[in-house]
């Protein structure tokens, strides 16, 4: 029997809760006054159990045929069940019997908001505020439903309201941080929970917000310090510990983010994350080995971890170990049959190995997920042209990826397509093209060393720094 549910309840309420259960067990019938059953079924739903929350509903509608608190609470459970039209139906009646029962009202205000009826729900959440009863909920709940709208101020207005009533309401803290967020408001962000932890310093949910809006602004010293007064009040929050760690890593400081990481491993069931963020920071290094190392506790923790085996595939494709990168990005497929992204890294493994046939097998197994992923495109031109087949990847170029985002990428490959091919003016084009994007000039030279030695081609991009330096000048 799990015993946690009952972690935050009263003993009279486990009492009750599990003489109810010892019933449904027996079959037998006992009687529960109105109270009783109202509290049973109220328990069942806020720790969200559906199959007893039907039965004790149930139970209390046979024992109380005609109570509307009980009938409130079927209202309830027709929510649960994502069933809002009748649950709606059930309410207005309710309402025509008790026009001014404010928990009928709330949930009227309730079911409109899932229907997506925001100013009806925000209307029927005014009307409950009636009894003074709840207010920090009604606040956040109206908060939501203008959230919703994209009516952000007026939404920070109401989880402010709801702060100032319940300060640990963690859902209005959280929503509020993601107003301030999603409005650009760094400063004010950063203003209100700098205020609002002086007020209430044992939020660690406040705190964290707090290190979120430094983080934003790349102020990561003081976000390190915010995360810190976190698990200084709550050594267990594996998510400040998670961002602590990508602080410490955005400052180049591998040593406290892999130290970090490594402290978390204590405060979470889900260690495979945590061993596939440990890879990531080795990869970044070129640590290829340690990288594997980490990469490999994953999937020895999660055997399902898709991107840790896709990790190790592309890390032994590096290395050259070509059976073991098969092996691991098998192992993904198995997982993700349609990946366009697993399906291309196991092509580009065959082709890197000259295993050209079986490379254009997988891409022709790719190519229908290709839809919404430039990047396999790309990758499949780089096959083409690893064949030296110019003509074929221009024609895939140009007829695949006609308003390619990755603009520097693309055209960088169809220069060295069109220099190959001879068709020079295509060529002075698409030069154009990689010189006008950040850095353009270098990574197209990068990549076709050739065009060092082609005098038009240098003439163009001597002609585009001059212009260039004379812009900066003026």
């Amino acid at each position: 029997m799990n015993t946690d549910r009952f972690k935050n309840y009263e003993d009279d309420v486990k009492l009750l809760v599990l003489d109810f259960e010892s019933m449904e067990r027996r079959g037998s019938n006992r009687y529960f006054d109105v109270d009783q059953m109202e509290t049973i079924i109220d328990f069942y739903l806020e720790t969200a159990d559906s199959e007893m929350l039907e039965k004790s509903v149930r139970y209390g509608e046979q024992l109380f045929p005609t109570s509307n608190e009980i009938r409130l609470r079927r209202a309830h459970l027709l929510c649960f069940k994502e069933r809002y039209d009748e649950a709606l139906n059930l309410l207005k009646q309710l309402q025509q019997i008790e026009p001014n029962d404010t928990d009928v009202l709330y949930a009227l205000g309730v079911v409109y908001g899932a229907l997506d009826q925001h100013r009806k729900a925000i209307q029927y959440y005014h009307k409950a505020e009636a009894d003074g009863y709840e207010l920090a909920t009604i606040y956040a709940n109206i908060a939501d439903e203008y959230a919703k709208m994209d009516m952000l101020a007026d939404a920070r207005t109401y989880y402010r309201k709801a702060l100032s009533i319940n300060p640990d309401d963690e859902h209005s803290i959280f929503e509020l941080a993601n107003c301030y967020e999603d409005e650009g408001l760094t400063d004010k962000w950063i203003r209100f929970f700098s205020n609002f932890v002086e007020q209430h310093p044992y939020s660690r949910t406040a705190w964290f917000c707090l290190a979120e809006a430094y983080v934003v602004e790349q102020l990561y010293e003081k976000a390190i310090d915010a995360y810190q007064y976190a698990l200084a009040i709550d050594d267990n929050y594996f998510d400040a510990y998670m961002q602590l760690a990508s602080c410490h890593f955005a400052m180049d400081d591998y040593s406290n983010a892999v130290a970090t990481l490594h402290e978390s491993l204590a405060h979470t069931d889900d260690k495979a994350y945590v061993y596939y963020r440990l890879g990531e920071i080795f990869k970044s290094q070129n640590n290829i080995v340690t990288a594997n190392v980490y990469y490999r506790k994953a999937v020895n923790e999660d055997p399902y971890y898709a991107e840790a085996w896709h990790m190790l595939a592309l890390n032994y494709g590096i290395t050259h170990s070509y059976y073991a990168a098969i092996d691991a990005i098998e192992r993904a497929l198995k997982i993700d049959r349609e990946s366009p992204v697993y399906l291309t890294t196991l092509a580009l493994i065959y082709a890197d190995n000259g295993d050209f046939d079986k490379a254009e097998e997988v891409f022709n197994k790719a190519i229908p997920y290709y839809s919404d992923f430039e990047q396999g495109w790309l990758v499949y031109t780089d096959c083409l042209i690893m064949q030296e087949r110019f003509a074929d990847a221009r024609e895939v170029l140009v007829r695949e990826l006609p308003d390619c985002d990755l603009v520097l990428e693309f055209s960088k490959r169809l220069a060295l397509c069109y220099y190959n091919l001879g068709q020079r003016n295509l060529l002075f084009n698409a030069v154009r093209d990689c010189i006008c994007e950040e850095n353009g000039e270098q990574q197209l030279l990068d990549y076709c060393p050739e065009l060092n030695n082609d005098y038009e081609v240098m003439n163009i991009i001597e002609s585009h720094r001059r212009e260039s330096q004379k812009n900066q000048q003026q």
